[in-house]
């Protein structure tokens, strides 16, 4: 007698279509809370960078991570192990990572540089201002929050929008929204880059859509390979925070380097950049990458 478990294919994909289904309710309502609870404290505080930290964290927990937690709690039995969150890593993971994100700089802010400056056909020139327009918001913002140049601003900028922010959104989009496709047997790399659009999507910010996609795969690929969530929000993390860092370095007078420009103005170097960046990953990102330990997944159902 034949004791083979069988693949019920309609049954895992009803369980991916729930999961998905979760995170998005879930993201919408709680991006709503969010939104009351903003207005609230708006009218209670008159520090707007405190009100945006304690609505970005509010955020993170309930929209991010709650969504992700539930998803993988109503439909496995382990949620620790279906986010890959028990996964043991090793220094070489952590190693490559700063490897890959320091190779990648130069060909990264290059293509940064290319979608900030798109320019639509004249026939969408008010959509093209009204992006413009959300863009500058955004930058303002931006600046607003990463403008603290005491102490305390650098240590909550980490804090929040490095540490957090890194961790919240890997948790929602790589172990929730990526992981529920590969669960239900959809392709790796279909999965890696569905995740990555979205991902760049809901920032809704067109001239910086690329990049952020293509930052969006790479901490894919680095979930996908080292079957941990860790190393994805490690890399998330620093990057958030050496934004900040540089942010909070030049508020200061200390330094004027602006990260995002790094390389950019060196064509050889963008392509090597490049080159390198597809090298480390194609031959040599899954053994640089490869789990820790071999581990059962005991979440996949």
């Amino acid at each position: 007698m034949d004791n083979k478990p069988t693949y019920d294919k309609p049954l895992v994909e009803a369980k991916m279509l729930n999961r998905i289904g979760i995170l998005v309710l879930g993201f919408i309502s709680m991006i709503l809370v969010t939104g009351m609870l903003q207005s609230v404290l708006h009218s209670t505080m008159t520090d707007a960078r405190s009100v945006f930290m304690i609505s970005a964290t509010v955020q993170c927990l309930l929209a991010f991570m709650l969504p992700a937690w539930l998803a993988a709690r109503l439909c496995g039995r382990h949620p620790v192990g279906y986010l890959c969150l028990c996964r043991a890593v090793a220094p070489r993971q952590f190693a490559g990572t700063l490897l890959l994100l320091l190779l990648m700089t130069p060909a990264m802010n290059a293509v940064i540089g290319w979608n900030e400056n798109v320019s639509l056909p004249t026939s969408m020139s008010g959509l093209e201002e009204t992006m413009r327009n959300l863009e500058n918001s955004a930058a303002a913002t931006t600046s607003m929050i990463l403008g603290d140049a005491s102490v305390w601003g650098l240590v909550s900028g980490v804090l929040v929008i490095g540490c957090l922010t890194g961790f919240a959104e890997e948790m929602f989009f790589r172990a929730g929204l990526q992981r529920a496709m590969t669960a239900g047997g959809v392709n790796g790399h279909v999965a890696v880059w569905t995740a990555a659009f979205v991902f760049s999507f809901v920032h809704f910010q067109f001239f910086g859509f690329v990049p952020r996609l293509l930052l969006g795969a790479t901490f894919g690929y680095l979930y996908l390979y080292t079957g941990s969530l860790w190393i994805p929000a490690f890399a998330h993390a620093f990057n958030n925070s050496l934004v900040v860092v540089a942010e909070w370095l030049a508020a200061r007078g200390t330094s004027r380097i602006d990260i995002d420009t790094v390389g950019a103005d060196l064509p050889w170097l963008s392509v090597t950049s490049l080159a390198l960046t597809i090298l480390l990953i194609v031959f040599f990102g899954r053994p640089l990458f490869r789990p820790a330990v071999p581990a059962g997944d005991a979440g996949a159902s």
